[in-house]
C-alpha cells in the first residue's frame, strides 16, 4: 500500500508539473524560456493593471533579473500552494473555537 501511495504521489506530481510547464509555454509567447513584463501583459490583458503585472513580476523574480525562469515559476507557484495551505488549515483551526 505504501509503494502505491508513492507511485500515486509521484505520478501526481509529474502532472502537476507538465500542466504548469504547459502554463509556462503559453505565457512565454515569444519563445524566450523565460516570462517578461511583456509577456504578462499580453497574457493578463487589458483589463489588468500596470501595478498588477509589476506585483506579479516582483513576486516572482525571485533573483531579479526582470525576468521569470521556469525555475522561478515553479517556486513561486509552490510557494502560493503553501501559503494556501496554511490559510485553510488556520481557518480549520478557527471553525474549531466556535
Amino acid at each position: 500500500y505504501t509503494e502505491f501511495l508513492a507511485a500515486t504521489l509521484e505520478a501526481h506530481g509529474r502532472i502537476v508539473e507538465e500542466t504548469l510547464a504547459d502554463a509556462f509555454d503559453r505565457m512565454d509567447s515569444d519563445d524566450t524560456g523565460f516570462i517578461s513584463v511583456q509577456n504578462l501583459r499580453d497574457f493578463l490583458g487589458k483589463d489588468s493593471s500596470e501595478e498588477k503585472v509589476i506585483k506579479l513580476m516582483k513576486e516572482a523574480d525571485l533573483d531579479g533579473d526582470g525576468r521569470i525562469s521556469f525555475e522561478e515559476f515553479l517556486t513561486s507557484f509552490r510557494n502560493t500552494q503553501k501559503i494556501a495551505h496554511r490559510g485553510l488549515i488556520m481557518d480549520d483551526d478557527d471553525s474549531s473555537i466556535e
